[in-house]
Formats: structure tokens, sequence, C-alpha cells
């Protein structure tokens, strides 16, 4: 029985199994009943053998193939990307707003690089031949929802997440994904401005039951297309109530964000566990209470899976902290959340000690030196 004994494994289970039948046979087999029952039991070893070879693949399933990833997928997809300069801008909007976008907070984000437009059906399509096993979504084959240059829909967080991936990229961040849809444009609620136009997204304003192409609509300033409307994006952070809250725990907190160090307002992502994922932008789906505006954000389940909801994907330029090239700016954003001025009324004269005294003396009723 020694020589019989192998490793436990999916591929040779069965093989195990049947030299073990086989030898326990052979055992029985002995005396009178040796010819003709032993030739039996050889003629079904060898069926049970020949089957499980057969059905082996099959029970191996997809955890023993290999996604293949063609030469020319990676740079093609590249290619839809555009390139977002870091900077700093007003996170959030003052008051109300959807699902705690509030109170605004001054953030830095680094430069990346993001999609142009939302995953379309045919990229998805590209994606499922080349990746092994991966489920195709449910409306990717039909013939009017299917079409090539509609946003894929029907995807999960990690659906999303593993496409991008398999491109070498990530899904952007909560942060870089509003900064990226303000196109530049400080305080406005839409990528164009202030004013919600049929003529600049795909919303219920337009009578619309469903997603468009896209580039149906103009894009914004950083050529990013359906930032507003269309459909819902996935982003990277797990949903928190109170994300745009950023309280300073000791006085030596804003030197901290100007070195980079607070991650509550350089790079803020937020990859705690948690079963609800943040989607940003709003949909065709649009209705009271749920704006298709830049500074929109909405959760669900990291399982859910809606004909609103895509995504698109993002890859990070390494950069360690704040840019020195950016630095007056963040500055100047620290002043405005403060509602602070400068001795000479002017926020870019703001300096450091200024800043962190205001900084001081809102949050913790002090300025540096007081006891």
């Amino acid at each position: 029985m020694k020589k019989y004994e192998l490793p436990v494994t999916s591929q040779n289970f069965f093989q195990r199994r049947v030299l073990v039948r086989h030898a326990n046979a052979s055992a029985r087999s002995t005396g009178l009943a040796h010819g003709f029952s032993h030739s039996l039991w050889n003629k079904k070893s060898v069926f049970v053998s020949a089957l499980s070879i057969l059905l082996l693949p099959l029970l191996i399933g997809c955890s023993q193939k290999q996604a293949c990833k063609p030469e020319t997928m990676e740079p093609k997809n590249v290619e839809t990307m555009s390139f977002i300069p870091g900077g700093s801008f007003m996170m959030g909007v003052k008051d109300g707003g959807s699902f705690k976008d509030h109170p605004q907070k001054a953030v830095y984000v680094g430069s990346f690089y993001l999609d142009k437009t939302e995953v379309t059906n045919a990229m998805y399509k590209e994606y499922l031949k080349a990746k092994e096993c991966a489920k195709p979504p449910r409306y990717i084959d039909d013939k009017e929802k299917g079409g090539d240059d509609l946003p894929v829909v029907d995807v999960s967080y990690n659906d999303a997440k593993g496409f991008c991936e398999f491109y070498g990229k990530r899904l952007p961040t909560e942060a870089e994904w509003e900064y990226a849809a303000r196109g530049g444009l400080s305080g406005k609620r839409f990528p164009w401005g202030d004013n919600e136009s049929a003529d600049m997204m795909n919303y219920r304003g337009t009578g619309s039951n469903w997603a468009v192409n896209v580039k149906s609509y103009p894009p914004n300033r950083y050529g990013l297309y359906d930032m507003a409307g269309n459909v819902r994006e996935w982003v990277e952070d797990t949903y928190r109530r109170d994300f745009y809250i950023c309280p300073p725990k000791n006085p030596k907190s804003l030197d901290n964000i100007f070195g980079g160090a607070d991650e509550c307002r350089v790079n803020p992502v937020n990859r705690s566990n948690g079963i609800f994922k943040v989607n940003r932008g709003g949909s065709w789906h649009y209705v009271n209470g749920y704006p298709p505006t830049v500074d929109f954000r909405s959760f669900d389940k990291a399982s859910y899976k809606g004909n609103d909801l895509g995504f698109r994907c993002a890859s990070r330029v390494k950069e360690d902290g704040i840019a020195a090239t950016k630095m007056k700016e963040f500055k100047e954003m620290m002043a405005k959340e403060l509602g602070f001025q400068s001795s000479e009324n002017n926020p870019e004269n703001v300096t450091k000690e200024e800043i962190r005294n205001t900084f001081e003396n809102k949050f913790l009723g002090h300025t540096i030196g007081q006891e």
C-alpha cells in the first residue's frame, strides 16, 4: 500500500482514489474468484481512471487557469487616459449636500492619470476574452444596452477593481475623482459651472432612461467625459460618514499638513475594511436628492451591481508629499477654509505661522504659546 500513497491535491485526488481502490480489489481477488472477478474489476478501474482524467480539468476549474494579457491591450488602454496635474482644492460643499459631503476641507492631490471616459462595453469585452473565468456583466451582450461605446454597468466594486488592476491601474480615490471632475474650476457645482444643463450631461432632465455612448457630451477642462451624469462610478474609498472632518490632534498638526504627512488632507483615501464603497458622479437615473454634481457622494455595498453604476480607472504619478511648486496654492486653500486674510488682506501672502495661529484659534481656542 505504501507505494500508492500520494499527496492529496485537486490534481491527484481521483488518481489516488483509483489506485487505493485498485489495490484493495487486488487484495480481495485471491483464491477461486481471481480470474473472472479480477478481470471485471480491472476493466472498471480503467474506466474510472479514464473518466477521472477527463473530468479533472473541469473539477480543477478556474483556480488553475492563467489569465493572458496580449501585448496590444495595455498600451491601447493607456492611450485613453488624461494627465491630471497635482494641486489643491476645496473638497465638498459648505452646507448640506449628499451623504455628508461637508464641511469643506482644503485637500492636496498629487498628479495622476485618469481614464477620459467610463470603461465601455467594448473595453470590458476585450478584458473578458483575456481574463479566464471573469463573469460577463448582465447587459453586455444585449443588442441595445450592450453597445460597444456604452459604459459597462452591472459591475461590482471588486469587478471594477479587478479590471483596473489587470491593466496595471487602480480605481481613483474619492478625492482624486472630485478634483478631476472639477476640471480646475473652483467652487462650482458641475464640471462646467453652476447651472444644471441638459446640453452638458445625460440625466433625467434629458428624458433619458439609460446610459448613452461615452463622449456624447462635451468634456471638462481636463479632457474628461461624463464626470456628471450618465453612470455613477466606483471609487477606491470605503464609505465613512465623517470623512470630511479633520480635527487637529496637537499643535504640530499644521506642520504635518505642510510636510505631506496629514492623511486627512494630503492624498486622502479611506482603505479601511467596510461593506460600503463610495461611488461618484450621479447618473441617468438621477432623482431629487441624488444630484449629478461634482461633490455628490453616494455609496453601495461592494457586492452591489446596478444598471446605472460603472467605473473608470486611474494611475498615480510617483510624488512624495506636496510638490514645492504647489505649496503656495495649498496655503491659499488653507487660508480659504479658515476664513483667514493676511495683514495685507491677500491670501497669497499668508505665512505658515499666521495660518498656524488661526488654525489653532479656530479648532483649539488658543494661539500657540498660550496656556
